[in-house]
């Protein structure tokens, strides 16, 4: 709840640093090591980045910031030399998650492959839900989809596995809906493959 109550107090302020001013005291008491997800024990939100990301960004543009670029700024790879242009600049950000569905995960991730990574860089997962065709009741479409699709789902498991992807099986549920009720979070930035994964701004997540 910290982590939550620290952006409140952010967004609640007028004054950009102000607001920083709170979060860097709220900070202070939030404990090291609070997990992204109760999936994954071993990632971990960093606030500490936007906050410090915010204060280089406050002072260069010396203006208000709204609550989207607050979570978008706080995100960027080089905050003190990023050209940041409204409507101009293209953006080099660290995102906390990568979500993608069955259908595009394929190309996604043969392109990774190609890379010669040994892992994802950012904490990533791959939802079947995209090859279900619904047409005779959930179990039998479900049923179908397994069968019709075995090759893709055992590429998609293998790799997810070997390159340190979470793998969310045929019949997990919708990706939109896990990913807010798993992985979104106050203040996130994740970059998705399925055109309703601005779902996850329902928890003050830029997605």
């Amino acid at each position: 709840m910290l982590s939550v109550n620290l952006l409140k107090r952010a967004c609640q302020k007028s004054s950009i640093s102000s607001a920083l001013n709170n979060a860097q005291r709220a900070m202070s008491s939030v404990p090291q090591g609070v997990t992204m997800s109760r999936l994954e024990n071993n990632k971990f939100i960093n606030y500490n980045r936007i906050v410090d990301n915010l204060s280089i960004v406050n002072k260069r543009l010396n203006r208000p910031l709204t609550l989207s670029e607050k979570i978008v700024y706080g995100h960027l790879d080089d905050a003190a030399n990023q050209d940041i242009v409204r409507g101009e600049s293209y953006l080099k950000l660290r995102p906390d998650r990568v979500v993608c569905q069955d259908a595009t995960a394929q190309m996604a991730l043969l392109q990774f492959l190609s890379a010669g990574m040994p892992k994802v860089a950012a904490p990533s997962s791959v939802h079947c839900d995209h090859l279900i065709l619904a047409k005779d009741g959930s179990e039998k479409d479900l049923k179908n989809a397994i069968s019709t699709n075995k090759e893709v789902y055992d590429f998609l498991s293998s790799a997810c596995a070997k390159y340190g992807l979470g793998f969310w099986k045929p019949g997990s549920g919708i990706i939109h809906q896990i990913v807010i009720e798993n992985y979104a979070f106050p203040g996130a930035l994740i970059i998705g493959t399925d055109s309703h994964t601005p779902n996850a701004g329902g928890l003050c997540s830029v997605a």
